[in-house]
């Protein structure tokens, strides 16, 4: 049985007029229906906010977060752009939540609200170096412990077809090139070190 307070909401655009009604203008940067499914861009400082009101709300009911994604573009001052994939099983509908980053400034961990985000969260930092912070495990999660790179980023090197290892005895990744494949004034050492915020 529908609650009280209950707005039955038929369209996205329904759904993104609901959501803007409560929150600031500046909360929400824009808000963009495509394929039937509403994206909101928001700024860094309303993220909790938001996703519990999308969350608890009885007209939005977006209980279930499906992903956690993120892209890089080094191009722009704020380069990472970390995408939150909800699903509402009451009202079978998606929304995507995005918010930009520059990766030095911490976002707010979700996981008080969507305790599935704690592996997202990681994989993110763990590829793009993003911080999130109030995060209760923030350590890799696809890489060891040794391995300090972020190799989703756009700047990350680009070695071509090589096999890439790392020796203990040296303390390094070493690069060797595959049979068959020649390179050009390739030096067989990679410096690996340090995980930059930026």
């Amino acid at each position: 049985m529908a609650g009280l307070h209950e707005v039955f909401l038929q369209t996205p655009e329904e759904l993104s007029k609901y959501i803007s009604l409560r929150f600031a203008p500046q909360d929400i940067s824009s808000s963009v229906v495509s394929r039937g499914e509403l994206t909101l861009t928001v700024i860094r400082s309303v993220l909790l906010k938001l996703m519990q009101f999308l969350r608890d709300d009885s007209s939005c009911r977006f209980v279930r977060l499906t992903d956690i994604t993120c892209a890089d573009y080094p191009e722009r001052s704020e380069r990472f752009e970390i995408v939150y994939h909800l699903h509402s099983l009451r009202h079978n509908r998606r929304i995507r939540v995005k918010l930009m980053t520059d990766g030095e400034l911490p976002v707010s961990s979700i996981c008080g609200l969507y305790p599935s985000a704690v592996w997202y969260e990681r994989e993110i930092w763990d590829m793009f170096g993003a911080v999130f912070s109030n995060h209760p495990d923030m350590r890799g999660i696809l890489t060891d412990e040794e391995f300090k790179a972020c190799p989703l980023r756009k700047d990350y090197p680009f070695f071509g077809r090589e096999n890439l290892s790392y020796e203990v005895s040296r303390s390094a990744f070493v690069s060797r090139p595959k049979p068959g494949i020649k390179y050009k004034n390739r030096s067989s050492y990679v410096d690996l070190n340090g995980r930059s915020g930026g």
